[in-house]
């Protein structure tokens, strides 16, 4: 615990982050957060529904009228957006994530003492007569491994409860009416902020009385002018520190302040706001050892002694290096590098350049700082745009049939997409008119589909018969099957792009003591001539390889002491791909999801679990993407960072949920380009085997897999088969297994009319 303590305390010095006292090298800063935005439109309230005004707007609104009052107030003050955009499209998850990567974008080197992040809400629930205002910030007491907070934000949660404490008291001695109070908790954008953060929910939108006072400019005016006030309130402090920097009390009085001062030896008072030192001199700090935070990388090998204390040394050894880049450890920036292109160029309001990156998202937090501006990939024939704040996409795709499907930036990016569509056409906005149209002039139609069987054994024939309704054909190479047991999932959770590989074989499923008639009469119908059993004899015994066998049939067991081992041996088979899925090994539906991408990507799936030793396969994983599935209680963060520090950060990412619906909605969403499919296929979220079959549906139509609940759909997973049906024509649903709700399938199919 002592080693934590002393590797955080040099992680915050090493940044130049203080311990709650002002930096005289910055001005006081405050970074608002409009929340929601574009496709995320929040609450909408008591009659959003009917009037289009929903709770983007009216935080945006409230928004701009606070970021007034502070500059009136000599605050410098940046919004991470300023029009109704999105920060990402996959989901509201991943909006987060991309929302709180702008955020701390923001925050100017070395003031982060000096900077608050305030995120602006309004708020809903069941009941129309509930209503005011609320704040809400992170406390320690709520950090846990499955949410953690950012190492910053652990330092700042007593400064945020102060911020929390002098904006609300601001708020309601002005007369604003009170909800729920000054509320600890951890929300992601606070427990994320790598400064002092708090979340301001300004009225519930589901009470018509206050909606209709949160539309009017008077009480928007108010709020914005009191929480400025409290912000005022917040940095208007004399801080007593100790001669290390560290703040022991704060006082709104500077007489006070010096007093106590002079009975701390060494002590020193520095004035918030202004970052005005009296008392004894603020002395310098003492040397610390800075901890190993950048990293020197090669696309194809392992640097020696490859991570440094500073950003200078690790470039000054990389540039003794052909191909290598530095990355810092945490963050997954690039710094630098003599074989990476930056081709991401950030373009303010007249197009002119900025400043150039090697990744995407590190050139899209650098726009967010302006208030107009753009990113191009120059790598594409025609420099397309990325990213914009204030650009229009002006190229719509629609479906003759259904609609509009998408609007993008690009016009030969829009007319690729089209081109996958039938009966659709390009419409370009600036010109007013069709620029093209698909020649495929096919009717759009729709049919959903129930592939299941009486039970898993069954439903495992049903999935084989949909692949290969005639069997195998004579001039397929490879006539292969995989057979997994149908009693758990623990050997077969990567068996699909093993499936994929030998040519999208079906999964079929037996029992461990004999191979079931079903299985035996669907392997001769499909002329089966090589099986490739996944697990050992407990799990498909040598009786069941003996019947196959003695069907003409040659065998093959893949197979360790532990699904982990067994994963390996699995992956021996693959061939070499540029990306690695990782998943928990004892968490079958992060598996399925990843499953599913994984046989479209030609991927592999390592398995790990807390308590095992980074597998080699992810060691050596150099210039490789590596994709977690799942959050942090299924695999751990102390992997994630391991890893990270082996083959770069830049190529690992993680995508996670709250649930296991979330978290497959955030892998499809982040890969729906791989997804150019008119499939989609739907099983249970609740049992293995129905979804484990799936996946050589997704390896032959490139089909997304979605898990469902038993009972009503959660608004992530909704959204996400919303988007993907409107961007999509799903011409067929596949619903794999007779579990699913008939009113999910209700719900599914109507996405489709």
């Amino acid at each position: 615990m002592k080693k934590k303590l002393l590797f955080v305390l040099l992680l915050l010095l090493a940044i130049g982050m203080g311990t709650g006292t002002a930096s005289a090298a910055g001005k006081p800063t405050v970074i608002l957060d409009p929340g929601h935005g574009g496709a995320y439109g929040g609450t909408a309230g008591y009659s959003g529904n009917r009037t289009g005004y929903y709770e983007k707007h009216a935080n945006m609104e409230v928004s701009k009228r606070l970021k007034s009052e502070l500059e009136k107030r000599g605050f410098v003050v940046h919004m991470t957006r300023t029009s109704d955009v999105q920060f990402s499209r996959i989901s509201s998850s991943a909006d987060l994530v991309e929302r709180m990567k702008v955020a701390n974008g923001m925050i100017a080197s070395g003031n982060n003492d000096n900077t608050v992040f305030m995120s602006v809400h309004h708020n809903a629930t069941s009941s129309p007569t509930y209503g005011g205002y609320e704040t809400y910030y992170f406390d320690n007491r709520y950090a846990s491994s499955s949410y953690p907070p950012s190492v910053l934000q652990r330092h700042y949660s007593p400064e945020s409860g102060r911020l929390a404490t002098n904006t609300h008291r601001a708020v309601i001695n002005s007369g604003v009416k009170e909800g729920r109070g000054i509320v600890a908790n951890s929300l992601y954008v606070t427990r994320t902020s790598n400064v002092p953060a708090v979340l301001l929910e300004v009225g519930y939108m589901s009470n018509p009385t206050e909606e209709a006072m949160i539309k009017q400019a008077w009480f928007q005016q108010k709020v914005a002018a009191n929480v400025a006030k409290g912000v005022d309130d917040f940095f208007n402090v004399y801080v007593v520190n100790d001669k290390n920097g560290k703040a022991i009390k704060h006082y709104t009085s500077k007489t006070d302040a010096l007093n106590y001062s002079k009975t701390v030896s060494g002590s020193y008072v520095i004035h918030k706001k202004t970052g005005k030192v009296d008392g004894a001199t603020k002395p310098d700090p003492e040397p610390v050892e800075r901890p190993l935070v950048y990293g020197i990388y090669h696309p194809s090998v392992k640097m020696k002694d490859n991570l440094f204390g500073t950003e200078q040394e690790a470039i000054n050894e990389a540039k003794k290096w052909k191909n290598t880049r530095v990355v810092h450890t945490t963050t997954g920036i690039v710094l630098w590098s003599n074989y990476l292109p930056k081709k991401y160029v950030v373009l303010d309001g007249s197009d002119k350049e900025v400043e150039r990156f090697y990744q995407e998202e590190a050139a899209i937090a650098r726009a967010g700082k302006l208030s107009q501006a753009s990113v191009i990939d120059e790598s594409t024939l025609e420099d397309d745009t990325v990213w914009s704040n204030f650009k229009r996409k002006n190229f719509i795709v629609r479906s003759k049939d259904k609609g509009e499907m998408v609007h993008l930036y690009n016009r030969e990016e829009a007319r690729d997409y089209a081109r996958n569509w039938p009966n659709s056409e390009l419409y370009d906005v600036w010109a007013k008119k069709v620029i093209f149209t698909n020649t495929d002039k096919t009717k759009y139609s729709y049919t959903p589909q129930n592939i299941e069987g009486s039970d898993r054994l069954k439903t495992a024939v049903a999935v084989s018969k949909l692949l290969y309704p005639n069997g195998f054909a004579s001039t397929k190479a490879q006539k292969t099957v995989v057979l997994a047991t149908s009693a758990q999932y623990a050997d077969a959770l990567s068996a699909g792009p093993l499936a994929a590989h030998y040519g999208n074989a079906p999964i079929l499923l037996s029992r461990a003591g004999a191979l079931p008639a079903e299985v035996e009469q669907e392997l001769k119908r499909l002329k089966a001539k090589h099986v490739i059993m996944v697990g050992g004899t407990a799990a498909l015994s040598t009786s069941v390889e003996s019947k196959l066998k003695s069907m003409g049939m040659s065998t093959e067991r893949l197979s360790g002491s532990t699904r982990y081992e067994t994963n390996e041996k699995i992956n021996a088979k693959l061939p070499s791909a540029d990306g690695v899925f990782v998943t928990a090994g004892d968490n079958y539906p992060d598996a399925l999801t990843a499953a599913s991408v994984a046989v479209v990507k030609n991927w592999p799936i390592v398995l790990v679990r807390e308590g095992l030793p980074v597998p080699n396969s992810l060691k050596t994983a150099f210039g490789d993407e590596v994709v977690i599935i799942g959050g942090t209680s299924a695999v751990p963060a102390s992997l994630e960072t391991a890893v990270k520090r082996e083959i770069g950060a830049d190529g690992v990412r993680r995508l996670s949920g709250k649930t296991r619906y979330e978290t497959g909605t955030a892998a499809i969403d982040f890969f729906a380009d791989d997804f150019m499919s008119n499939r989609l296929i739907v099983s249970t979220g609740t049992n293995y085997p129905d979804a484990l079959v799936s996946s050589a549906v997704s390896a032959r139509y490139n089909a997304p897999l979605f898990l469902v609940p038993d009972d009503a759909m959660p608004s992530d997973l909704t959204t996400s088969l919303t988007q993907h049906s409107t961007e999509k024509l799903i011409n067929r649903t596949y619903y794999i297994g007779g579990a699913i709700n008939p009113s999910v399938k209700t719900t599914i199919n109507a996405m489709q009319k």
